[in-house]
């Protein structure tokens, strides 16, 4: 077994691989989407930008589905959204057949903002894959949602 591990330490440098899926892109692309959106008089966090882009293709669903569609964990998505309907982005409603399940609706105005804020993910993204082709760009998406699975799968089977 350990010559298994030895085997694959020399194929894949673990501490590189470590530091970029414990957040160093998803931290460095976040802040690079905060700049934009603040160049771009846009008040909003890329957390709140990532519900929104939720919403925009299904508005009215429930927290938990927002949860599990931008891979955060329940009560991060509850304080996101708390602040959101404070700012005037979303409004809760109760489900009519279960009152203790709220459905998160998007307002006028968060509705004003779809093309702008989209427009500004589109080129902070276009940026971080600056210099990849459209193939890398599928094989780096395909990989990722596959080692996400992979840890996914493993970690249900625990």
């Amino acid at each position: 077994m350990i010559e298994q591990i030895d085997d694959i330490e020399k194929e894949i440098d673990v501490e590189i691989v470590l530091a970029l899926m414990s957040g160093k892109v998803t931290n460095a692309i976040n802040r690079r989407l905060s700049r934009d959106l603040h160049k771009a008089q846009i008040d909003i966090s890329p957390a709140q930008a990532n519900i929104l882009f939720v919403l925009w293709r299904n508005d009215g669903i429930i927290e938990k589905k927002i949860s599990t569609a931008t891979y955060k964990d329940k009560p991060s998505i509850t304080r996101v959204i708390d602040n959101m309907e404070k700012m005037g982005l979303v409004c809760r409603k109760k489900a009519p057949k279960d009152r203790r399940i709220n459905r998160i609706f998007l307002t006028e105005k968060a509705q004003q903002m779809k093309t702008k804020v989209k427009e500004v993910a589109r080129q902070t993204v276009n940026d971080a894959f600056k210099g990849l082709d459209d193939k890398e760009i599928s094989d780096v998406q395909r990989l990722m949602k596959m080692i996400f699975n992979n840890l996914e799968m493993s970690e249900g089977s625990i």
